[in-house]
């Protein structure tokens, strides 16, 4: 074979082995291993996060979101009769599960908190993730629920945790009828966060684009289009950003470029020593000073008097 032909041969080669490994990275981001919902369960219990969580005393209902796909959610009651309501969104790759420690928080504010597993978690159907695109319609869709479920009057109010962070922030580009939104490590890009990925892993950060590829055409979703911070521009809706300072999966940077987005009042509180999503973990008690006075401040402006 001449010396030309081989080295096409060689490109070709390479070529199809790099399409071949974006197609499978492609597939396990948008359908990413997850434990069952028993397991989330297991371990949240083992890490003592349930405390006094109570299965039993919950509600539990479905919401149609927009396309007609069920979502799971459950309200975890306040000790006391209340007009507040907090939605809690989880972190990719898990359930509602990973919101019950938050819960403990807000109730001890007065709040009911609507948990739930997103789109192709938990226990709804299998779905693509199209990592908060797709997911902050869903959360939409939750929102209006909340109002009609519990009423026009209720005071409500959103919090996320990782991708949770990134849904949210992106639904409040829609401008939801909601009084706040606590953001914990969330990502003001998707992208970034892969080419992070890529370089950690000794990879070429150029593969993100043939990634991008694979997971439009395999599965018609996009890293790309999943920008938080961008959905931000124009909210005035008051925010509490935590983030770890030692996150090793989203750059404590993107939290910076979070609060330089939004329009509104944004607190932002780093966590040092924290990795991702551990926050709460790192300095629980801290946590839940910081969460009552952003709370507190946020209902003396909205005239809530419970």
């Amino acid at each position: 074979m001449p010396v030309p032909l081989i080295v096409l041969a060689v490109i070709v080669f390479l070529l199809l082995v790099t399409l071949i490994v974006c197609a499978c990275l492609a597939k396990y981001l948008v359908y990413p291993p997850r434990p069952s919902f028993q397991d989330t369960f297991r371990l949240e219990a083992a890490m003592r996060y349930l405390r006094d969580y109570d299965e039993t005393k919950s509600d539990y209902y479905t919401v149609p979101s927009f396309d007609g796909y069920e979502l799971h959610a459950e309200l975890v009651r306040a000790d006391q009769p209340s007009k507040k309501y907090v939605i809690l969104s989880h972190g990719y790759s898990y359930d509602r599960h990973g919101s019950i420690k938050y819960t403990h928080l807000f109730r001890a504010n007065g709040y009911n908190c609507v948990i739930y597993d997103s789109r192709g978690h938990g226990l709804n159907k299998k779905a693509p993730c199209a990592f908060g695109v797709v997911e902050s319609r869903d959360l939409r869709a939750l929102i209006d629920d909340c109002y009609a479920r519990y009423g026009s009057d209720i005071f409500l109010g959103l919090h996320g945790e990782s991708m949770g962070s990134a849904l949210s922030a992106i639904c409040l580009g829609t401008k939801p009828p909601v009084r706040f939104a606590v953001l914990d490590c969330g990502y003001a890009d998707f992208k970034s966060v892969i080419e992070g990925k890529l370089k950690g892993f000794h990879a070429p950060r150029f593969y993100v684009y043939p990634i991008e590829w694979m997971c439009r055409l395999l599965f018609h979703v996009s890293i790309f289009a999943a920008r938080p911070a961008d959905a931000l521009k124009e909210n005035e809706i008051p925010l509490c950003l935590f983030h770890g300072e030692n996150d090793g999966l989203i750059p404590v940077s993107h939290v910076e470029r979070l609060q330089q987005a939004t329009k509104g009042v944004c607190e932002v509180h780093r966590f040092p020593g924290a990795d991702h999503a551990q926050c709460f973990l790192t300095d629980e008690a801290r946590y839940l000073r910081t969460l009552t006075a952003f709370l507190s401040n946020i209902e003396q402006i909205g005239g809530i008097t419970e």
